[in-house]
């Protein structure tokens, strides 16, 4: 038996890993878990799949993926974080008979669950709602709501509408069949979008179930000339980074205070300690943006003379929200702190009316190094706009008309915008790196002469060629059959053919491949920093090969099951076609 590392592992189960609701769910966990240093968390993320007709390919490809759900029970996790969303319902008896019977004893807790008697970790999915239609009810004075909802197999989707109907009920609004339409909570409800619109002419406002939906609705309202916030009030669930990059940015309800996956990682951790299992709803709010304005929070006039420490670092949460949610290690800059001692500077001018040009040189550097220390990933373009411009007027009035206190508000829009388009830059570039790179690596596989080298080494052999930072290649001593049906689908055994460490190539030699399939997460030969994997089943038709296991990042969560899918056909084509 290989050596295996002394870290407890927690198993996150997750229906899909490229939405946006997986992805915030998945980052939230990895924040949680890396408050302790024990702690590695895998990623088993397999694929939505209502279908079960043996004629449609989509089916047939999925049925495949999801053998990766396999890893659950052999793995020996020492905790579970379960968010299964839709499949929850659709694969009732598999998901009672593995959770209920064989992992019965393992410390879990469901994400977004109605399952009886299990432990949970849910939205209080009334409290945001009932803010938004009270806003929009006795503020915007507005009387025609609709709705744009989810699948009926969906939890949050049915209590969604439920909640939604009763607070317009409770406000002396009708809702009825004619002002909802369902849809597959994916971006693609340009159909369902179609209909709602087409029944309800003179809307006013629309609820659409998660931020997914709204995308193909706003597609329909762009064709028809309308522009939410202004011809029609939209708002969303889930608050999730698109939200904010939507055009106009969306209106959105989100966790309050503390996020899913944060909470869930501290109830699992929680049970691992030996405290009895619990459930817990996290209070939700409406997160206002263009589609539907609404601040929670004004500044007075009273806070901005006072300029107090306290009152800033609100002002910093207030527009950064992101921020108290994502972990940080101790060589990060402090962003808070940081703005701090730049903002109290530029709200002193409010007392003093006075900006020294030794104080604005130095809250230029201030600011220049709080953009390049990645604010901006805490928050969305409209949000920080709009409170800056908030800001501005206000010390404007209250300080008179500063010319250089307006150029550092100036600055501040400007290096946001730079920090954007950065980040976008950096996005397509390597959109771009890691296409040329999976394209040279599969030239490099394929044989061109009648050599004797395998197909195997030769992928070993240039694994580098990826561009993976942190991963490991494992392989079955054979290709594996599946058979949906069968207990035992993977062998006991599986080879760690080869591992990547902070970019390095490292070959494993043939006498230590080996070890148990069980222990592919605790392998020692693994990159010692890296605490958190994904993997990506190996396979092409019904032919399994192993495993792609990879460090988790937003990057690999979009790219690694086409990495896995070009190594399935490399070995595939080499197996049947030499």
């Amino acid at each position: 038996m290989r050596g295996t590392n002394k870290k407890r592992t927690v198993g996150l189960i997750i229906e899909n890993l490229f939405t946006e609701f997986a992805q915030e769910v998945i980052q939230n966990v990895i924040s949680s878990s890396r408050l302790n240093s024990d702690i590695d968390v895998v990623i088993v993320a397999g694929k939505y799949d209502p279908s079960d007709d043996p004629e449609d390919h989509q089916h047939r490809y999925k049925r495949v993926y999801n053998s990766v759900y396999r890893l659950e029970e052999l793995c020996n996790f020492d905790g579970l974080i379960i968010s299964l969303g839709s499949m929850e319902k659709i694969k009732r008896e598999v998901i009672e008979k593995r959770y209920f019977e064989s992992l019965k004893d393992t410390p879990k807790v469901f994400v977004v669950s109605d399952l009886e008697g299990q432990p949970s970790v849910n939205y209080d999915n009334s409290t945001g709602i009932d803010e938004a239609v009270d806003c929009l009810v006795n503020a915007y004075g507005l009387s025609r709501f609709c709705m744009l909802g989810g699948r009926e197999d969906n939890v949050d989707a049915r209590a969604r509408k439920t909640l939604y109907a009763d607070a317009l009920a409770r406000n002396k609004i009708e809702f009825t069949d004619r002002n909802y339409v369902s849809g597959d909570m994916s971006a693609d409800t340009q159909e369902p979008a179609r209909e709602l619109l087409d029944n309800n002419p003179d809307v006013q406002a629309i609820f659409c179930v998660n931020d997914a939906s709204a995308v193909g609705l706003f597609d329909i309202m762009a064709q028809r000339g309308l522009e939410p916030g202004k011809d029609i009030m939209v708002f969303g669930f889930d608050n999730t980074t698109a939200a904010g990059r939507m055009s106009p940015t969306l209106a959105s309800i989100g966790a309050s205070e503390v996020t899913l996956g944060q909470k869930a990682m501290e109830e699992v951790l929680s049970q691992m300690n030996g405290n009895p299992p619990k459930s817990v709803l996290i209070p939700t709010r409406i997160y206002g943006r263009e589609s539907f304005e609404y601040e929670m929070y004004e500044y007075t006039t009273m806070e901005l003379v006072s300029a107090d420490s306290q009152f800033i670092y609100k002002m910093f949460d207030d527009c950064f929200y992101r921020y108290r949610y994502e972990f940080r290690d101790r060589e990060s800059v402090n962003l808070p702190r940081l703005f701090y001692a730049f903002m109290s500077k530029i709200l002193k001018t409010i007392r003093s009316k006075y900006l020294s040009v030794e104080d604005y040189d130095e809250i230029c550097k201030l600011i220049d190094i709080f953009f390049d220390n990645g604010a901006m990933d805490y928050t969305d373009a409209g949000k920080f706009t709009k409170s800056v411009e908030l800001l501005q007027n206000s010390v404007n009035y209250l300080a008179g008309n500063n010319r250089n206190v307006n150029r550092l508000f100036a600055r501040m829009k400007d290096r946001a915008i730079i920090a954007l388009a950065e980040n976008k830059l950096r996005s397509n570039d390597k959109l771009i790196t890691g296409r040329q790179k999976i394209q040279n690596m599969m030239v490099e596989t394929v044989s061109y002469s009648q050599d004797t080298e395998s197909a195997v080494n030769r992928i070993v052999r240039n694994f580098d060629k990826l561009g993976l930072m942190n991963s490991a290649l494992y392989l079955f001593e054979h290709s594996v059959t599946f058979e949906e049906d069968k207990e035992e689908l993977f062998p006991p055994s599986i080879d760690l053919k080869c591992v990547m460490k902070a970019g390095e190539l490292y070959v494993i030699p043939k006498e230590r491949q080996g070890g148990p399939t069980g222990d592919m997460f605790r392998r020692v030969e693994l990159p010692s920093k890296c605490s958190e994997y994904v993997p990506f089943p190996i396979f092409y038709k019904e032919s399994i090969y192993g495993f792609l296991v990879c460090e988790y990042s937003d990057e690999i969560a979009n790219s690694g099951e086409y990495f896995a899918d070009q190594l399935a056909r490399t070995l595939y084509m080499n197996e049947n076609f030499r």
